[in-house]
C-alpha cells in the first residue's frame, strides 16, 4: 500500500504542532495527536477520492500549521529564535588586508 503525501504532510504537522507546545508550556497536550490522527484519516480519505486533492490539503495544513501561533509563538517563530540571523556582527567580520 503507497503512502499518501497529504498523510504524511499532516502528520508531520500534528508532530511539529504537539513538539512547539510541549516545549513553550512543558506540558502534554494529549488533543493535539488525537486531532493529527482524525485529520490524517479524512486526508487520506480524500486522497483515495483524488490524490492531488489530498496532497493540496496536506500542504495546506502544514503551511496553516506552522505559521500559526498557539499559546506563544508558532513553530516557524520558534525555529527562528533558535537559528542565526545571519547578520553580520564585529564579532565575526575580520578585517582584509
Amino acid at each position: 500500500m503507497a503512502t499518501n503525501t497529504g498523510t504524511v504532510l499532516v502528520l508531520i504537522t500534528g508532530t511539529m504542532t504537539f513538539t512547539n507546545e510541549w516545549l513553550q508550556t512543558k506540558e502534554i497536550n494529549w488533543k493535539i495527536p488525537i486531532a493529527t490522527l482524525l485529520g490524517a484519516v479524512v486526508v487520506d480519505g480524500i486522497a483515495q477520492i483524488t490524490g492531488g486533492g489530498g496532497t493540496a490539503l496536506g500542504l495546506m495544513v502544514l503551511i496553516a500549521g506552522a505559521a500559526t501561533p498557539i499559546n506563544g509563538k508558532s513553530p516557524i517563530q520558534e525555529i527562528a529564535t533558535v537559528l542565526p540571523t545571519g547578520k553580520p556582527t564585529s564579532k565575526n567580520l575580520q578585517k582584509v588586508s
